[in-house]
């Protein structure tokens, strides 16, 4: 739910529940005749009370329209923060991985690859044949090319994935979050 329909749930739904706490003391006749229907007369006859109608019914077909807006796939995935990640289950027992030792192989992996200063993983529940997907932030250093340093990124979380606990092409989506100045080697000095 984006942040325009949030604020008109805000304002809406206390509106919404004092009518149908009117509504109800009406019906409940706690209210007397006499008093709501002058009130009823009073409100019908005001122009207010016809541009808040309006504004009522826009608000009600906003929120209405969200109902079947459809979602991009990115915002369907449910992040893992803890628990466990089912790798294999079979003869030799059910083999599990907790969360945070996926991300820190991928962030390892990837923070040894030249140009990259700093990552952040979070690991993504998916359906099909891999159960897991990642996307990795980075901060690049100053004067490297994105996109190789991506394709470098991508290489070699996939081959520590692999390497470790055995999972094969674990998508992996990069992004980069940051631009920052390069650290320059130096050359060692013999003393």
């Amino acid at each position: 739910m984006g942040i325009i329909r949030r604020l008109i749930l805000l304002f809406y739904v206390p509106i919404i529940l004092a009518a149908l706490g009117v509504c109800a003391g009406v019906c409940l006749q706690l209210v007397p005749e006499n008093v709501w229907r002058s009130e009823l007369q009073n409100l019908i006859t005001r122009d207010e009370t016809l541009i808040a109608l309006v504004i009522l019914a826009l608000a009600s077909v906003i929120l209405w329209t969200g109902v079947f807006s459809r979602r991009s796939s990115k915002s369907s995935d449910v992040s893992l923060l803890s628990g466990d990640v089912h790798l294999e289950i079979g003869r030799p027992g059910e083999v599990k991985v907790a969360v945070p030792a996926i991300i820190g192989v991928v962030e390892r992996a990837a923070i040894v690859v030249n140009g990259v200063r700093e990552a952040t993983a979070s690991v993504y529940k998916q359906s099909g044949d891999m159960p897991i997907k990642v996307r990795l932030e980075i901060i690049l250093g100053q004067g490297f090319s994105a996109p190789k340093v991506s394709e470098a990124v991508v290489k070699a979380v996939d081959e520590a994935l692999l390497a470790t606990l055995q999972l094969p092409s674990v998508p992996v989506e990069v992004k980069v979050t940051e631009v920052t100045h390069a650290i320059t080697e130096r050359d060692k000095r013999v003393v």
